[in-house]
């Protein structure tokens, strides 16, 4: 068993003063590929030293010590994955969307299910993608939500102890989309901002707020253009979907007049704070467009093998010098939110469109850590393990036979295509405790699971009943 000593001083995920994760090997996924056993100090929720450089900063500690420590041995220690696009107001409706086509899916299933949530149902559905998250070894996430009731999914978010970029989904149009989903843009705007204004920077600056008009088909170009400007004078995140399936390219085209990334570049959406999920369908000058802007694109293989989307190629996005991170979308069309999975399709997806350059194991992991982070904006946060970055770690048990007998000679490659959820020991962020040996320190799992249920059985009587919230 690792990390008895110590840890019944946390508290249920209390922040300690002090924490020491020793005797592991450090993952850093920092620029130099640092790859060391050895300890990790964490002091008042900041990285203080990594590996050699923990010997001498314990002797200065009040004390002379840690308050507490974690037995990290036959482990890998890693920077926590960013999850860098996700949907947590559609885990409720895991296995009732499974359509294979995304506007149909979208039309037929997801908006009428979101149409359908109360406050209720919403803090169930956030708070068990949360407790799947955090036990996945997840410390980060970018989260769009549906239209209404946001704040329910802050108040988990903060409650939770996991850092977030989230935002409300701006929907002011489109075809099959419900009534309770479509509001005034300006109503819509208005309360965007108002989020911004109650959360952004919130839980000691973990919460951050973003602008998430879901995509072209559900906004006007007034909408449009109306989020660019407040991006640019409140520096939020514009996070949407981007050129995912051949159906929605052809529908943009015939609503637009062209393809998404060349809209949002001559309306002003596109920059350093535009992420945009998915991009398999993006041509070569588009790539150059989103790089010229310094975008970012996020890879969800998992969704897209699902809905039949297609195959991102991310060794393009790479070659254009764009900032790219990985998540598996929501659980309405994954049907899991398991980081380790998309690592795994990620580069078996990679062999199969770009044979001779593929993506190494360790550029999937940089997917999902650093460079996650870095197209969120967070990369001087979080994302690697370095001195003066944010606590957020992950321990991984590399102990068990299906990671054996080389996970040492290539540790790159044992994450990516070996390990599994169920190998997390330890998720902390900010040197705070969430998850540890199969214990929840923020969460209740088994209240969140039984409650999820009875709300998943009520959202679907208001969805055959009509009477949507």
């Amino acid at each position: 068993m690792h990390g008895r000593t110590g840890l019944a001083r946390t508290h249920g995920g209390a922040l300690l003063s002090t924490f020491l994760i020793h005797s592991g090997t450090l993952i850093c996924m920092d620029t130099a590929g640092t790859v060391v056993p050895g300890d990790l100090l964490i002091q008042d929720g900041l990285i203080a030293a990594v590996g050699p450089a923990v010997r001498d900063a314990l002797p200065q500690l009040p004390g002379g010590g840690a308050d507490a420590s974690y037995d990290a041995a036959g482990c890998f220690v890693l920077p926590g994955l960013v999850h860098a696009h996700l949907h947590l107001c559609q885990t409720l409706f895991r296995g009732l969307a499974e359509q294979s086509d995304l506007l149909r899916w979208l039309r037929e299933s997801i908006w009428p299910l979101e149409a359908a949530h109360t406050e209720a149902s919403i803090a169930a559905s956030a708070r068990l993608g949360l407790c799947e998250l955090v036990a996945g070894g997840v410390t980060c996430i970018n989260d769009m939500g549906t239209v209404r009731h946001t704040a329910v999914i802050a108040d988990a978010l903060e409650e939770s102890g996991i850092r977030a970029v989230f935002g409300k989904a701006l929907m002011d149009a489109g075809e099959g989309v419900p009534a309770e989903l479509k509001q005034r843009r300006e109503e819509a705007l208005e309360e965007a901002l108002a989020l911004a204004k109650r959360y952004d920077g919130a839980a000691a600056g973990r919460l951050r707020v973003s602008l998430a008009p879901r995509f072209i088909l559900s906004c006007t170009e007034a909408l449009w253009r109306d989020v660019a400007d407040a991006s640019a004078e409140n520096r939020l995140i514009v996070h949407t979907h981007l050129a995912e399936s051949p159906a929605e390219a052809r529908a943009v085209e015939a609503a637009v007049g062209g393809t998404a990334a060349r809209y949002f570049a001559g309306r002003q959406v596109l920059s350093e704070r535009f992420v945009g999920a998915h991009g398999v369908w993006v041509e070569d000058d588009e790539l150059a467009l989103l790089s010229r802007a310094r975008a970012a694109l996020v890879h969800c293989p998992g969704s897209n093998l699902k809905l039949g989307s297609g195959l991102a190629n991310v060794r393009a996005w790479r070659r254009a010098g764009i900032r790219a991170g990985l998540g598996s979308d929501g659980a309405a069309c994954n049907n899991r939110l398991d980081t380790f999975h998309e690592m795994s399709l990620a580069a078996g997806i990679s062999r199969v469109l770009v044979p001779r350059e593929p993506l190494s194991e360790k550029e999937v992991l940089e997917l999902a850590t650093r460079g996650g982070a870095e197209s969120l904006g967070l990369g001087a946060v979080t994302g690697s393990l370095e001195a003066g970055k944010q606590g957020d770690v992950m321990v991984l048990d590399v102990s068990s036979p299906h990671l054996a007998p080389n996970e040492d000679g290539d540790p790159y490659a044992t994450i990516v295509h070996a390990a599994r959820v169920s190998d997390v020991r330890l998720t902390m962020v900010s040197g705070r405790i969430l998850y540890r040996d199969g214990s929840w320190a923020t969460l209740d799992a088994e209240r969140t699971a039984a409650e999820s249920r009875a709300e998943a059985r009520r959202l679907r009587g208001r969805l055959e009943t009509g009477a949507a919230r």
